[in-house]
């Protein structure tokens, strides 16, 4: 038995034959062209090849996987239409009178480079997204195709992946895959999490001679094991049925309410990113919608959405939600989602920058487009609207004007609109949590944003590998963080809720709520978990185990 260790990109496990994956990589060469006009014209006929080829995928990928992956996608197709992409690559062509393949691999290697040298997992895996997009356009060019042809099932071990291999992948023939290369916030490792596949990455070379021998795949532990001694399978498929068993036994609990032992109303909601995502929401029996993240709108079509398509958006999604609470954030943009035609500008720290609410405040007729849509979404729909990045008193007080003022527009012209709408802040910075007093008065709700939070708190970017075990597991300042601004919404009589990963861990379901923690919105296949939790819990006893002083007698103290 052989085990090839690696990270785990999605979990699960899975038994089948390995596929040991081999393209030929044969190196772009620079050669001489008579007619650069000639092969600028090639290079065109190209791009729109795959700019259709992408359009398809975009489809599909909506279709069968959800809109937050057709984003993937969706960039890709921007990124081919860039214009200065096309512009090096057409400026090589003809002045330099090159191959219009060397051409896209030369601009190509550039710009990936520069994607690298920045700070950050997620902008080093827009390199990725780069010579994605430069492959297609050299195997257009020379009239290659290397998708992955499978014809029976089997877990797949390649160099690495590409987002269009992984969706390509028929799901009864794709039992895992194994990539030497990669990170688990690459695009084909979220991939794998949406589809359900188990998948390891980074795990350094495998050797071609695997190909074709009996294996299981555990993304759980990222691990591959390669001819596996008996014992070992039968306690890796014990693990997998066991798993499958402890799904099943969630379903029980659907069409329940989430309730403690003691008679306290939790409500789980979830985190969505588009309109197609509320379909996996409501089948996952969301009790509401905790994060819609309105920024894909502004992502999705490379161009700014007007009030009718956002306001049909929120519509929707309250529609398909049947009538229950939607959280809508307002715009965050900056920092890990740049949108290019807003031209905020180059920062050089943008997670510290003009982003989320600043950036709206910044841009008003921007974010008074978006709080007519969603005021007047408000008129059919039970909407909330949420700001993000908050960290003094000042920023809410400029957004509720311009909400006063998107009403009196609506009111004047006699559009209808929901009156009681709630308003709520995002905590995600320690300057808004340490002030969560200050701010309660001004807010119906606060929802906490671990995500960015944990990063702030302690000054770690949550992305960079170097310094993830700063980020990681139960961090007491960012717990004690959780803890204020819980009891902070509790003497002020709003509610507060936990949206970002936190919320999706069932160990911390019991610290929240002995915290005042009202509300939990997780990815919609945990909906049922996190719900398990809250009715495991009795809400005295989790107040006793954290904060045995509340529950004595004054004089027993």
């Amino acid at each position: 038995m052989e085990i090839i260790c690696g990270k785990k990109a999605s979990s699960g496990i899975a038994e089948g034959e390995l596929y040991v994956a081999r393209k030929e990589r044969g190196k772009v060469t620079r050669t001489k062209v008579d007619d650069p006009a000639a092969e600028t014209e090639k290079y065109r006929r190209a791009r729109t090849k795959v700019s259709s080829e992408l359009s398809e995928l975009i489809k599909r990928t909506r279709e069968t996987v959800g809109e937050d992956e057709a984003q993937i996608f969706e960039i890709h197709k921007m990124m081919l239409w860039d214009e200065d992409f096309d512009q090096s690559i057409v400026s090589m062509i003809r002045w330099q009178a090159v191959n219009a393949e060397y051409a896209v691999s030369a601009t190509a290697d550039n710009l990936a480079r520069i994607f690298t040298e920045m700070s950050g997992d997620y902008m080093k895996a827009r390199a990725a997204d780069i010579h994605d997009v430069a492959k297609r356009l050299t195997e257009a060019l020379e009239g290659k195709d290397e998708t992955f042809r499978l014809t029976a099932p089997v877990i797949i071990a390649a160099e690495d992946l590409t987002p269009g291999e992984t969706v390509n992948f028929d799901k009864d023939l794709a039992l895992g895959f194994i990539t030497e290369l990669g990170s688990d916030n690459s695009h084909s490792a979220i991939l794998a999490r949406t589809m359900g596949i188990p998948a390891v990455v980074a795990a350094g070379r495998i050797d071609p001679s695997f190909h074709g021998k009996r294996c299981i795949i555990d993304g759980t532990e990222g691990k591959l094991y390669v001819d596996p001694d008996p014992m070992t399978r039968r306690l890796l498929l014990k693990r997998k049925e066991e798993s499958e068993k402890r799904a099943a036994s969630l379903e029980a609990l659907r069409n329940h309410l989430s309730v403690t032992k003691d008679g306290k109303r939790i409500k789980v909601y979830a985190n969505i990113g588009d309109i197609n995502d509320a379909k996996y929401a409501y089948e996952g029996d969301a009790e509401g919608i905790g994060l819609f993240r309105s920024e894909f709108l502004y992502m999705k079509n490379g161009a700014l959405p007007g009030e009718e398509e956002q306001f049909n958006a929120y519509k929707t999604v309250g529609e398909k939600m049947g009538g229950r609470e939607i959280i809508v954030r307002t715009l965050d943009a900056g920092a890990d989602k740049q949108i290019g035609y807003l031209n905020a500008g180059n920062e050089a720290n943008p997670a510290l920058g003009l982003r989320a609410i600043r950036l709206c405040l910044s841009r008003q007729e921007l974010f008074l487009t978006q709080l007519r849509a969603l005021y007047r979404a408000s008129a059919y729909v039970k909407i909330s609207i949420m700001f993000p990045m908050i960290v003094n008193k000042e920023e809410i007080i400029e957004s509720k004007k311009l909400c006063r003022l998107a009403m009196e527009q609506l009111r004047a012209e006699g559009v209808p609109f929901s009156e009681h709408t709630k308003i709520g802040i995002m905590v995600e910075t320690p300057a808004a949590a340490v002030c969560a007093d200050l701010l309660a008065p001004y807010v119906d709700f606060f929802s906490i944003g671990t995500n960015d939070l944990i990063q702030y708190t302690v000054a770690a970017d949550r992305e960079n590998p170097s310094v993830t075990y700063l980020t990681e597991g139960r961090i007491e300042a960012v717990m004690r963080l959780i803890s204020h601004v819980g009891r902070c919404a509790g003497a002020a009589g709003i509610r507060a809720g936990v949206c970002g990963e936190l919320a999706a861990d069932p160990s911390l379901t019991e610290f929240f709520i002995a915290n005042d923690i009202t509300e939990l919105s997780v990815p919609p296949s945990k909906v049922l978990e996190i719900r398990e939790a809250v009715m495991k819990t009795d809400s005295r006893e989790a107040i006793k185990k954290y904060y045995p002083h509340k529950l004595q007698k004054k004089e027993d103290v």
